[in-house]
């Protein structure tokens, strides 16, 4: 929602093809005082930083839309921030992150495929890497400046999982029906959690959690993790199949606590 806000700041005409100093300046201004709260505002002016940078002369509009669709949240994470990005080794290809934890549990190295993974893994690191492993296909490889730790130690559950839904965890018909209660909401406020979705300050409901999702709380509960709060992390924009109806929906942090047993 802040990139979208950004773009209609410099309310840009059909016959307008660089983008001025003066109405950059003002739509970026605009967009640090209305989403000074926001969780994403660090992570959307570092996406324009990036542009002004590879475009020092001239703001071209084409050359603004491909680089806002060709770019990813993960590209413009500030050094001040606490994100942590966990992914598959397949949708890391491509990408750089100073440090990289890998998690292998009961991986075989034995085909080829799987050496080729495990080599996409270890070189998306650009500063430190460390493996979280239960084998021993490693241990004959010496590295300078390489430490090996043996770790027996059992580590209990954690007492707080969070998760972030993505547009399966919710129904988006809901959303359509709230438009005036979600038009009020930024990323970074808290909501009440229920039994089939979250309310805002006023308890009034402004999502509801899909099937799929429920089932997933189900699970959760059966391991003695129940929803307790959520923090809203996304609003974005989803337009309803053969429609032209565009409509905001949450996309929350949903945290979860482990009861005594």
């Amino acid at each position: 929602m802040e990139i979208r806000y950004f773009l209609i700041r410099l309310n840009l005409a059909e016959d307008v093809y660089i983008i001025s100093d003066d109405l950059w300046e003002n739509a970026k201004g605009r967009l640090a005082e209305r989403f000074s709260g926001s969780l994403n505002l660090e992570s959307c002016l570092n996406l324009i930083k990036d542009f002004e940078a590879t475009n020092p002369k001239y703001k071209y509009k084409s050359d603004l839309e491909i680089f806002i669709r060709e770019s990813a949240l993960e590209d413009f994470v500030g050094e001040n921030m606490e994100t942590i990005f966990v992914s598959t080794i397949h949708k890391a290809k491509g990408r750089e992150f100073d440090n990289v934890f890998l998690m292998l549990d009961q991986f075989d190295p034995g085909t080829n495929e799987a050496k080729r993974q495990l080599y996409v893994a270890m070189t998306r690191a650009k500063n430190n890497l460390t493996f979280y492993d239960n084998g021993n296909y490693l241990n004959s490889i010496k590295v300078e400046d390489m430490q090996v730790i043996a770790d027996s130690y059992t580590y209990l559950p954690p007492q707080e999982l969070v998760m972030q839904l993505s547009h399966r965890d919710v129904q988006l018909d809901f959303f359509l029906y709230c438009r005036p209660l979600i038009k009020d909401l930024n990323s970074g406020e808290s909501l009440g959690v229920n039994g089939n979705g979250c309310y805002n300050s006023k308890g009034q409901a402004v999502l509801k959690f899909s099937h799929r999702f429920l089932k997933q709380i189900e699970s959760m509960r059966q391991k003695n993790y129940v929803p307790k709060t959520a923090k809203i992390r996304f609003i974005v924009y989803w337009q309803k199949e053969n429609t032209e109806v565009e409509v905001r929906i949450v996309l929350p942090e949903l945290y979860f606590e482990k009861t005594i047993t």
